[in-house]
């Protein structure tokens, strides 16, 4: 459970204002439910000309006063109470779903291809197998090996194939499609095709993924200014609702600029048929 600050404008009028002023201190944090798990809750602060009274809004938060989402541009204070919501594995997902999509898309046979998904810790173990019918070769690079057992099963009764698990990046002859789940691209991926929720400099093409779309039913509830994918991870974390595990980004940004004016799946069918390589190592 958590708790979303919602930004409101203080009135032009002083009547108006004052009344404003009164009915929000009385307030109290508003429950919704998510889809299928525990509620969150939503509360609305005033910044007035004496700014907003965080005092009354601890208070108000209670137990889940460290369990924050609130705009970007808002800064709470430093005292040790109000703490921002930062999600840990929920961007996980979010890349994962994306790159899945994006290869789903392509028409380029299995065996052209591999790909390899960065995972330290084991995040997406339950979803990996999701990959075989799409690659002829999927290796693993991740800190927990053993939380991989299942998905190593799964792979070779449903498949008949083996996940490559590995501790480190090592290149591959072919071109290689990395999932970076766990944001960790290195300079080892200088010639892969790299997805990842973070801007980097590693990888010949670069897929970056950003914003969320929420469900209908959230979007009366929550302003503009907060940004969906942090409000979709606390569902996904905090919660423990799947309604956003199986989401994507809304949007791809890529590194290409050859045709830049292509789905990103064009992008990588070029990449993964040997196009970009050729046109890159021509320059």
């Amino acid at each position: 459970m958590f708790v979303v600050l919602r930004y409101v404008e203080p009135e032009k009028k002083r009547l108006a204002r004052n009344r404003q002023k009164k009915l929000l201190e009385r307030s109290a944090p508003a429950a919704y439910p998510t889809l299928n798990g525990l509620p969150f809750y939503t509360l609305d602060v005033l910044n007035d000309k004496g700014g907003i009274n965080w005092d009354s809004v601890c208070k108000k938060c209670g137990r889940y006063a460290s369990r924050i989402v609130a705009p970007r541009c808002l800064c709470l204070p430093d005292s040790g109470i109000l703490k921002r919501f930062l999600p840990s594995f929920s961007a996980a997902h979010f890349i994962f779903n994306t790159a899945l999509e994006t290869i789903k898309a392509m028409t380029v046979p299995p065996d052209r291809f591999s790909v390899t998904v960065t995972d330290r810790t084991a995040a997406v173990s339950s979803k990996i197998c999701s990959l075989l019918p799409y690659s002829s070769v999927v290796r693993v690079i991740t800190a927990n090996p053993e939380r991989y057992s299942s998905a190593c099963a799964e792979a070779f009764d449903r498949f008949g194939a083996s996940l490559i698990i590995r501790s480190s990046y090592e290149p591959l002859r072919k071109p290689d499609v990395v999932i970076c789940c766990d944001g960790c691209a290195t300079s080892a991926m200088s010639s892969a095709a790299v997805f990842s929720a973070k801007h980097g400099s590693f990888g010949a093409l670069r897929f970056c993924g950003s914003g969320m779309e929420l469900s209908e039913r959230y979007r009366e509830i929550i302003p503009p200014d907060i940004e969906a994918v942090d409000f979709c991870s606390a569902v996904t974390e905090l919660c423990g609702s799947s309604e956003y595990r199986n989401s994507s980004f809304s949007e791809i940004e890529t590194s290409c600029r050859e045709c830049a004016h292509l789905s990103p799946d064009k992008c990588l069918e070029c990449y993964c048929c040997g196009a970009y390589l050729e046109r890159a190592l021509r320059k």
